[in-house]
C-alpha cells in the first residue's frame, strides 16, 4: 500500500514537472501594453480587475513595432489597447488574425497636432497656417515627437510631406516620451510658439490649453476607439465569469486622463492612481465584477 502510494505522489510530481506551471497556468495572465503612461495606468484598471477575479498578473511593455509582435505570437494574453480605425490600422492588419476584440475601454481617443492657446488663432488655426511666412518666422522648427513606430509620428511624417512643411524650415524630431514631455515643458515655461503633436487621452491635455489645429485632410484619423485585445488562445480556454467581467470594462477619455494626471503630476504608482480612481466609482467597479446572471 505504501509503495502503490509513493509510486502515485511520483507519478503525480512527474506529470506537474512534465508540464510546468500547469495549474498555475490557468490563473495566469501575460497583459501587454504600449510603453505610455496612459496605456499604463490602462493595463493597471485591467490587472486590478483580473486579480479581483483570482488571477496572477504580469506585465509586458514596449514601443509599438515592439508589442504589438508579441500580441500576434501569443506571448501576451492580453493587450491594451488597440486604436480603431485609425491610429493603429496598420498594426491591427498585421495581427487581427490571431487575436478577438474583448470591449472597448474608452472611445473618443484622437490624434492631433496642436500649439498652446497663446499662439493667437487668427495666426495660427489649422497645419496649413504653419507655412505663413510671419509664423514660420515665430514658431520653433523642431517639432518634437514620440517615438517613430507611434501612430501619432506616422501621421506626423505624412503631414510634414503633404504640407510642405520641411521646405518652411520645420523638422520633425522623434524621441522618448520623457523627451517630448520635457519639450513640451520648456516651451511652455518659455512661452515660446511651438508645433505639439499630441494625443487625448493624456494629462498634459489637462495642464495647458492647447488647441488643436485644424488638418482637413485627416492624415493623423479621425476619432478613435481603444479596445481591449485577447489572444485567441487565451479566448478559448478563460472561463465566461472572467470573460464577462472583462468585456463590462468601461472608462472614458476623461478617466484615464485623470489617472495619468494622478502618475506624472501627484506623482502616484500607476497602482495607487487606479486604486483612487476606482476606490471614487464603486458602482462602476461592481458592475464589473458582478456574477454573470446567465450562469
Amino acid at each position: 500500500m505504501h509503495s502503490m502510494t509513493r509510486w502515485l505522489a511520483g507519478f503525480l510530481a512527474a506529470f506537474v514537472f512534465s508540464c510546468p506551471n500547469v495549474f498555475a497556468q490557468s490563473r495566469f495572465v501575460t497583459l501587454g501594453y504600449v510603453d505610455l503612461s496612459v496605456y499604463e495606468v490602462t493595463a493597471n484598471v485591467v490587472q486590478s480587475v483580473l486579480e479581483r477575479l483570482g488571477y496572477t498578473v504580469a506585465f509586458k511593455k514596449g514601443g509599438h513595432a515592439e508589442i504589438y509582435p508579441l500580441l500576434g505570437n501569443g506571448e501576451v494574453d492580453l493587450f491594451v489597447a488597440v486604436w480603431l480605425p485609425h491610429a493603429h490600422a496598420s498594426y491591427w492588419e498585421q495581427y487581427k488574425d490571431s487575436s478577438v476584440q474583448v470591449t472597448t475601454l474608452f472611445d473618443g481617443a484622437r490624434l492631433f497636432w496642436s500649439v498652446p492657446d497663446y499662439v493667437p488663432a487668427a495666426d495660427v488655426s489649422s497645419v496649413a497656417d504653419l507655412r505663413k511666412p510671419e509664423v514660420a518666422a515665430k514658431m520653433q522648427k523642431e517639432i518634437r515627437g514620440t517615438r517613430a513606430d507611434s501612430g501619432l509620428m506616422i501621421g506626423s511624417k505624412k503631414i510634414m510631406e503633404e504640407y510642405g512643411l520641411a521646405d518652411a524650415g520645420y523638422q520633425l524630431v522623434p524621441g522618448t516620451p520623457a523627451d517630448w514631455i520635457a519639450n513640451f515643458e520648456t516651451n511652455i515655461a518659455a512661452q515660446r510658439w511651438f508645433v505639439m503633436p499630441l494625443y487625448q487621452p493624456q494629462y498634459l491635455n489637462r495642464v495647458a490649453s492647447m488647441r488643436i489645429l485644424q488638418e482637413p485632410k485627416q492624415l493623423l484619423g479621425g476619432i478613435d476607439k481603444a479596445y481591449l485585445v485577447a489572444h485567441k488562445d487565451f479566448y478559448a480556454r478563460v472561463d465566461k465569469h472572467t470573460w464577462k467581467s472583462l468585456q463590462r470594462i468601461s472608462l472614458s477619455v476623461k478617466a484615464v486622463t485623470e489617472m495619468d494626471y494622478l502618475v506624472n503630476v501627484k506623482k502616484l504608482t500607476p497602482q495607487y492612481a487606479v486604486r483612487n480612481w476606482m476606490a471614487a466609482h464603486p458602482d462602476t467597479v461592481n458592475y464589473w465584477m458582478q456574477p454573470d446572471t446567465e450562469e
